[in-house]
C-alpha cells in the first residue's frame, strides 16, 4: 500500500541541524551502528540505518538533498532507542542528530499528523492535590490512581509530539491546568516526563513502590534510552531474583508503531524471543500494550506494592 504524505515540501532554512554540524562530520561511516539497529536488521536498507540517517541529515544541512517523502520516512523510521550509540566508536550523538533533522522538516507523515491532533485535543478534568500522569487508557491507571489517592490524567505529557519533531505545546497547556487545579504533587512513570514538571513536586511512580509481587524467574524489559538513575531504581526492586534484562527496543512508541506497524511487530517479536520463554515484565505501559499482543507480558505496575 502506498503511504500518504503531506505534500508541502518547501525549501527551508536549517535551524536545529546547524548545531550538530561538527557532530555529523565526526561520523567516519564505519557502519558499526548498523549492527545494533533493529530497524535496519529487518529492512536491510541503507537509508534505514543510523549511518544512512546521518548521511541524509548531512545532505539536508548542506543543501545537497531536498526534502521529499522518502527523506521524511527515512528520518522518522527510527525508534530513537539509542542502541546505535552504544556501539559507536566515535561516540556520536546519533539520536540527537536525528531529532534535530526531524525538527527542521517541513513535511510530516499522515499518521503523525493524526497522532498530534489526538494528543493536542486530549482533555479531561483535573481535581485534587495529587495527579497521576500516564500515557495510557489502560484500566490499571485508574486502579493505581485510587491506591495513591490521586486523580488520573491519561493523556500523557505529549512526549510523542517532541519525538516527532514538533514543539510540545500540549505539555505547556497541561502545566497550566495543573496550576489552575491547585495540584501539589505530580506522579509520572516515563522518565522523560520529568523535564516537563520542573518547579513542581514531581515524583516518579517507581519511587513509591515498596516491593514487587512476582515469581523468581522472568525477563525485565527496560528500553536502553531510559535514564540511568531510573533503571537502577527498577533493578533494585528485583534484587536477589533470577532476572534477565532485555534492553532491545520493542517498537512500542506510539509514533513509531502506528507509522511503521510491520517493523514494530518484528521488533516486538525480537524482544519476545530474547525472553527465552520467561514471562516479560515491562517498565512502560506503551511497551506493555505493544508486547502483550505477542507473548506472556505484564507491566511493573501490575505487580507493584506501594508504600503506605
Amino acid at each position: 500500500m502506498e503511504r500518504e504524505y503531506n505534500n508541502q515540501f518547501a525549501l527551508q532554512v536549517m535551524k536545529m541541524l546547524e548545531k550538530y554540524y561538527k557532530e555529523i562530520l565526526t561520523c567516519t561511516g564505519c557502519a558499526f551502528c548498523k549492527k545494533a539497529c533493529q530497524v535496519y536488521l529487518h529492512t536491510r536498507k541503507e537509508k534505514d540505518s543510523p549511518k544512512g540517517r546521518i548521511m541524509i541529515s548531512y545532505g539536508l544541512l548542506t543543501g545537497e538533498l531536498k526534502e521529499d517523502a522518502s527523506i521524511i520516512e527515512a528520518l522518522q523510521k527510527c525508534a530513537l532507542c539509542r542502541l546505535c550509540e552504544s556501539v559507536c566508536p566515535s561516540m556520536i550523538k546519533i539520536t540527537d542528530i536525528i531529532k534535530a533533522a526531524r525538527h527542521d522538516l517541513k513535511g510530516m507523515l499522515r499518521e503523525h499528523e493524526r497522532i498530534m491532533q489526538e494528543i493536542e485535543a486530549w482533555n479531561e478534568p483535573i481535581k485534587g492535590e495529587r495527579l497521576l500522569v500516564m500515557n495510557s487508557k489502560n484500566e490499571i491507571v485508574d486502579e493505581i490512581a485510587k491506591k495513591l489517592h490521586a486523580a488520573a490524567w491519561h493523556g500523557g505529557c505529549g512526549g510523542a509530539i517532541e519525538r516527532i519533531g514538533r514543539e510540545n505545546e500540549m505539555a505547556g497547556r497541561l502545566i497550566e491546568k495543573i496550576k489552575e487545579a491547585g495540584v501539589k504533587q505530580v506522579i509520572y512513570y516515563e522518565p522523560d516526563c520529568k523535564k516537563y514538571f520542573e518547579g513542581f513536586d514531581a515524583v516518579n511512580i517507581v519511587d513509591l513502590i515498596e516491593s514487587v509481587d512476582a515469581g523468581e524467574s522472568y525477563a525485565v524489559h527496560i528500553p536502553y534510552d531510559f535514564d540511568g538513575e531510573f533503571v537502577e531504581k527498577v533493578k533494585k526492586l528485583f534484587e536477589k531474583k533470577d532476572v534477565e534484562y532485555i534492553h532491545e527496543c520493542c517498537g512500542g512508541r506510539r509514533e513509531f508503531k502506528e507509522a511503521f506497524p510491520e517493523e514494530a511487530e518484528k521488533m516486538a517479536k525480537d524482544v519476545i524471543q530474547k525472553s527465552n520463554g520467561r514471562k516479560i515484565i515491562t517498565i512502560s505501559l506503551e511497551c506493555y500494550e505493544h508486547l502483550k499482543k505477542y507473548g506472556n507480558v505484564i507491566d511493573l505496575l501490575h505487580i507493584a506494592k506501594f508504600k503506605d
